[in-house]
């Protein structure tokens, strides 16, 4: 500590910055939980597994469903580097040891003589299998060395896992050239292939040993030339298929900077496989299919590739050595369309998928930062965390190691490569990058903390020696870092800056006292604005941030106003005295404890609406609470009273229970006046059913609620949020994000400007502080309005809530149904919401 407060000291001449503005430290903020969470998940993922290693050996065995033994490509390659690398970004000196420790054990017990792995039985005691399959023991080093080894390294650079690296693959080599001719692939499987070119690429950078550059372009000629993957019936895009393309992009990076000759000759073959993707393999969003057929333009799409970002590496990576700009704009327009594939399916439901497909957006948006992808990326990542059980097992087979490698990913990214050591789940550590180039860190603990804050340096010069930074799978982004030798000033907290060097910054002593939340801020001597934004514009402009109750109510005000005019309606004033709409009796007829009566609403000169109107009868003169009950796409006014479907008749349930109901047709989808909108017509009928009501002698127009499920769960929440004559909304079956709806749902909510204003969150918000109850069936699919997403919106909107000081008066019900209506809770919500002293 004394060189850096000598060395601070030194300096103090310095002119300290500007303070920060506010929204940066609000990022900072939310950087700081966010990567909080990430951490503690990768923790407890890694005690949990430790949990169950094997008692003699410390090896953890491939899954936790009866398969009680270590091998190479499931336990070695998926599992265990993630657990080495929560040890190495956490710094806790337990989980290093043990990660050592599993590195040493596998390589005394689970291999073969001649220097290859195999499966190691915890019961026998022995290699599962007599005699080894040499096949098997190829695949299993390969996926080892590429998935395994290979991104360990290019966090902790040289070391006992690059030697281990090393002598697997030339064990490989070792071992197959002793059947096959050296200038043959060591094997015929294209993934091993593909697995080999990646990790033999990195390790003639980083070694500069010819022999894997030898290699790597052997088999690049074979799958460009011999046997070229453009010429192959099926292409496969997703894992265990697409590794060759990403393979051969870094065999192309070693040409172009080392082989002119390669170099000419590889490059029309390469483009010629990236132009046959680009026009048979991707979607109009850019997103690709499991495979395509190259022969007839077949897709399969039972799965959308996880692995699209993978490929997309290769088309960055080419872009960046040729200059090819349509490669690049094809990275770009797969980012500026991802947003729409939030609750994609992308695994069948598991984590891993969703893992993989963040991996790839991060790794892109690391060199093209697009903010409507990183919005994405920030809510998928619920998915990932709902996965984990108490114990931190997350799905108990070899993919929870890539969950927990793409939660160390997220959380690097929200605090742009800066660790601490030791973490702690108490700490709160973000960062960002200003406008000008400086990184401002932003850390509190809630006991005292000593340690190390430890910048990033610039892994892929210093560790890897690459000659540019190019996407590639395994590879931990590089966001903010610090060159040996370079210079930096830094200030801490309201201190007189200093200066300090990149060497300083990779172990910086640090300190923080409880409840004081430090501030730091690093400049670099020559500082470079971080890369501009491309793509579509960020969304959500008005996002609501947490402040006081004046700035809440500022802020509802303001974005009232701008989703009215928006939607072209005139906001209901509370005290305006409004005209009713003209109402035409149909039909009366009288039910169990109420009377119903059939209706038409004039609501305008030309227009006319079809409604049911129930009173409750033997309850009095009232005068009585009153709901507006809407359905949603599909159904009509009749099924909000009908108990046999998804509604299970709420509307006749609060009818019989002494409240005035109506129920109007809402789901029409074509504009009546060309001057409106379709979501601003469809709110003007139920403001004239707010107006109806308000007029009848029988109903308290101070207790007027609504609810809905599913459409009508969405204009339940427009109707609260923009009629603050509404004193109490229930929204079932809709609680989630617009990405969320962009796919696999009617658009019908997709009004111009609406996306770049707000998103569902901020619209609930505007509910606050009158009372608001979300319903979400724990049984909803993935792709509908699952309760990952509602949560994660819950969260956000409740924040007005509390600023507001009305944190009682929104609920999340997460029920044990599916898209549907749960009657108890509504039916409570309602009568307890809009119970008052009658008149």
């Amino acid at each position: 500590m004394f060189r850096l407060v000598f060395v601070l000291t030194l300096f103090s001449g310095l002119v300290a910055r500007a303070a920060p503005n506010p929204a940066l430290m609000v990022t900072l903020s939310r950087n700081a939980e966010a990567a909080a969470e990430a951490m503690a998940f990768c923790q407890r993922y890694a005690h949990g597994w430790l949990a169950y290693a094997d008692p003699e050996t410390g090896l953890i065995p491939r899954n936790l469903t009866g398969d009680s033994f270590w091998n190479a490509k499931d336990a070695a390659a998926d599992n265990y580097p993630f657990l080495t690398l929560t040890a190495q970004v956490t710094g806790l000196y337990y989980l290093k040891q043990a990660a050592v420790h599993i590195l040493e054990q596998e390589q005394v017990l689970a291999t073969r003589p001649g220097g290859l792995p195999d499966t190691w039985d915890f019961r026998s005691r022995e290699f599962q299998t007599g005699e080894p399959v040499l096949a098997d023991l190829v695949f299993g080093a390969a996926e080892y060395v590429k998935d395994g080894l290979m991104p360990i390294v290019e966090w902790t650079g040289p070391g006992p896992w690059l030697d281990r690296m090393q002598a697997l693959v030339r064990a490989i080599y070792a071992q197959t050239e002793n059947s096959l001719p050296a200038e043959t692939s060591p094997s015929d499987n294209i993934e091993v292939c593909g697995d080999l070119m990646q990790s033999m690429s990195r390790l003639y950078w980083q070694t500069g040993d010819a022999w894997y550059k030898e290699r790597c372009c052997r088999l690049a000629d074979r799958y460009l030339f011999e046997q070229p993957v453009s010429a192959l019936e099926r292409i496969r895009l997703r894992d265990h298929g697409c590794e060759v393309i990403g393979g051969l992009s870094e065999v192309y990076v070693i040409a172009a900077w080392e082989d002119a000759e390669r170099y000419e000759r590889y490059r029309p073959a390469l483009y010629a496989l990236l132009d046959l993707i680009l026009k048979k393999g991707i979607n109009e969003d850019g997103m690709m299919p499991d495979w395509v057929n190259t022969k007839t333009g077949e897709q399969d799409w039972e799965r959308t590739s996880d692995g699209w970002g993978y490929v997309y590496d290769a088309f960055l990576t080419v872009a960046l050595v040729d200059n090819q700009e349509p490669y690049r704009q094809a990275a770009i327009h797969a980012l500026d369309n991802i947003h729409k594939y939030l609750g994609t399916d992308w695994e069948r439901g598991s984590a891993d998928g969703y893992a993989d497909s963040i991996e790839g957006a991060l790794n892109l948006l690391n060199r093209l930062p697009m903010a409507n992808a990183f919005e994405w990326v920030d809510q998928s990542m619920g998915h990932i965390y709902a996965k984990q059980g108490e114990d931190g097992i997350i799905e108990g087979w070899h993919g929870d190691g890539n969950a927990a490698r793409t939660a160390l990913m997220y959380a690097l990214w929200k605090t742009q490569g800066v660790t601490v050591h030791p973490w702690r789940e108490d700490v709160r550590l973000g960062a960002v990058l200003d406008t000008e180039g400086a990184l401002h860190i932003q850390m509190e603990a809630q006991r005292p903390w000593n340690g190390t804050l430890n910048v990033d340096r610039p892994r892929h010069r210093e560790y890897l020696r690459l000659p540019l930074d190019y996407p590639r799978i395994n590879q931990f982004p590089e966001w903010f870092t610090a060159p040996e030798g370079a210079a930096f000033s830094i200030q801490m907290d309201d201190e007189v800056p200093g200066s300090v060097s990149g060497e300083q910054l990779w172990t910086l002593p640090f300190s923080v006292k409880p409840g004081r939340k430090r501030h730091i801020i690093i400049t670099p001597a020559t500082p470079a604005a971080p890369p501009s934004e491309s793509g579509t514009p960020a969304f959500r402009a008005l996002r609501y941030t947490p402040g006081d109750t004046s700035a809440a109510m500022a802020w509802q005000q303001e974005l009232r106003g701008k989703l009215a005019a928006l939607l072209r309606v005139s906001l209901p004033a509370e005290t305006e005295i409004h005209h009713p709409p003209l109402a035409k009796t149909m039909n009366t007829a009288s039910a169990e404890a109420y009377e119903r009566q059939d209706i038409v609403l004039e609501v305008s000169e030309s227009r006319e609406i079809p409604a049911i109107l129930t009173r409750p009868l033997g309850k009095g003169d009232g005068p009585f609470p009153a709901v507006i009950c809407i359905h949603g796409h599909g159904a009509t006014r009749e099924t909000v009273y009908d108990s046999d479907t998804p509604y299970h008749g709420f509307a006749k349930v609060l009818a019989q229970s002494g409240v005035v109901t109506i129920a109007v047709e809402v789901g029409q989808h074509q504009v009546q006046n060309p001057a409106a909108t379709l979501l601003g017509e469809r709110l003007a009928d139920l403001f004239c059913c707010v107006d109806y009501l308000a007029s009848l002698s029988e109903v308290d127009p101070t207790r007027i609620g609504c609810a809905g499920l599913s459409l009508g769960g969405e204009m339940a929440m427009w109707l609260g949020a923009l009629d603050t004559r509404i004193k109490a909304t229930v929204s079932s079956g809709f609680l989630t994000f617009m990405n969320q709806m962009e796919r696999n749902h009617c658009i019908c909510w997709k009004e111009e400007g609406l996306r770049e204003c707000a998103d569902f969150p901020d619209i609930y918000a505007l509910i606050a502080p009158r009372a608001l109850l979300c319903q979400v069936g724990r049984q909803e699919p993935l792709s509908q309005f699952n309760p990952v997403l509602a949560k994660r919106a819950f969260d956000q909107l409740s924040a007005t809530f509390e600023d507001l000081d009305a944190g009682h008066q929104v609920v999340l019900d997460l029920h044990d149904g599916a898209h549907e209506v749960c009657i108890p809770t509504m039916k409570t919500f309602l009568l307890e919401h809009t119970a008052g002293h009658q008149k």
